[in-house]
């Protein structure tokens, strides 16, 4: 059986109980930036997803928790002082985002719109890891799932809550 998840599934608290059964039910374990994809195109079997949206009607879901939307902004930024920010807190900002044809990338552009803006994004990767990284280099701010990165943050990245809660 194969089983597809998203990038920064090891970061989840689901990963290892999935992990577990993999090895048991001899899965195969593929990360790819769209998994819904590979279930609508027959692809996998079974896929680990972070989703804001509405399923097919046909997709069998069991929810194994809920994530958090923060901003993750470079340390020296004046905004990361802040102990939370709002969407429109961040409307000036350069960010740094995932693929504009990712699930999650459309998501971001979505509650940014919501917000009352249209975000400005000046570089777009494939790994939420990657954009990260970049926002230690002082590159822009990127938003992103809290789960799907590690607690181990560079000290040049200082991730703030947002306000009101996106789940």
């Amino acid at each position: 059986m194969k089983v597809t998840v998203v990038p920064g599934f090891a970061n989840y608290q689901a990963a290892s109980v999935v992990k577990k059964l993999a090895q048991q039910h001899k899965m195969n374990l593929v990360e790819d930036v769209d998994p819904m994809a590979q279930l609508q195109q027959g692809e996998s079997e079974l896929a680990f997803i972070s989703y804001a949206g509405k399923l097919p009607d046909d997709f069998e879901v069991l929810s194994v928790g809920t994530d958090d939307l923060v901003a993750y902004i470079p340390a020296r930024n004046p905004l990361s002082k802040q102990k939370e920010l709002t969407l429109t807190d961040l409307k000036a900002e350069k960010f740094l985002t995932l693929n504009h044809q990712n699930p999650f990338a459309v998501f971001v552009q979505q509650v940014c719109a919501a917000a009352g803006f249209e975000l400005y994004s000046v570089f777009e990767g494939e790994k939420g890891r990657t954009l990260v990284n970049m926002v230690a280099l002082g590159m822009g701010i990127t938003l992103l799932m809290e789960q799907s990165i590690s607690e181990n943050l560079d000290s040049k990245v200082v991730k703030v809550p947002i306000v009101p809660k996106v789940t």
